[in-house]
């Protein structure tokens, strides 16, 4: 229940609109109906500054900054003991053809990582259990046919079809992951929260952080508001409070 609230109201148009309906029919009522009147006025606001390209880059930016990029020629994570590829998404479409049933932030965890191990072969690890409420396959089923197009050596690749957040994961590899070292490769915005996840499940990670949705290097800038900054803001958002589930909440 949790989860999905959070998924719901991370968008700046669903949170930012909600609470100006609130204010707005409170602005009705007998009770200082002026100030909700003005009150109703701040999601508007907090709404377009989300739509925005420079706040909405520094609202995810201190996320996707915690963690370095890790090149693929380091060596620090050849050092590793194997590579884990956190689950996103995937369409169970074969109308489509097959880069268009991965999201972006499937493809590039799984692209990314794939390009590890052609750099220098070690065991992949994959989680993830089925979500759609019309798929057949587990997540972890479907990343590791991404891994054997890539041409990944399928006894390299070992899945737990186990976990529908990234908490549940975690849980999932942990029995088999315990005291490793390991490469984990998943969104820049997303590494703080699950860096948290697999340390707490006695698993050391190198973070390896792509997907990232803002420059290492930006500058302020004036535009028009834009549907690309407004999913920014929803990322980071949706990152935020997942760190104060984790901190405070569970």
């Amino acid at each position: 229940m949790l989860a999905w609230i959070a998924s719901t109201f991370s968008s700046p148009l669903v949170h930012s609109l909600t609470l100006f309906a609130i204010f707005k029919i409170l602005s009705h009522a007998k009770i200082k109906p002026t100030f909700f009147n003005y009150l109703s006025i701040v999601p508007l606001l907090w709404l377009l500054i989300c739509s925005m390209t420079y706040p909405s880059v520094l609202l995810i930016k201190h996320l996707e900054d915690k963690y370095p990029v890790v090149p693929l020629q380091s060596e620090e994570w050849r050092k590793t003991e194997a590579i884990v590829v956190l689950a996103c998404n995937y369409f169970e479409d074969n109308n489509l053809p097959f880069v268009s049933r991965w999201p972006n932030c499937s493809l590039q965890r799984n692209l990314h990582a794939a390009l590890m191990y052609r750099e220098h072969p070690m065991p992949i690890f994959l989680a993830g259990n089925i979500l759609g409420s019309t798929d057949k396959y587990s997540q972890a089923r479907h990343n590791k046919s991404f891994f054997e197009q890539m041409g990944v050596d399928s006894a390299d690749i070992f899945i737990v079809p186990k976990g529908v957040n990234t908490e549940t994961e975690v849980k999932a590899l942990a029995s088999i992951l315990n005291g490793r070292h390991v490469s984990l490769v998943t969104s820049a915005s997303h590494l703080p929260r699950a860096v948290f996840y697999f340390e707490e499940n006695n698993i050391q990670v190198l973070p390896i952080p792509v997907e990232h949705l803002s420059k290492k290097n930006v500058k302020p800038v004036v535009g028009l508001p834009n549907a690309a900054s407004l999913y920014r803001s929803e990322r980071a958002i949706h990152e935020y409070l997942g760190l104060i589930y984790q901190q405070y909440i569970r």
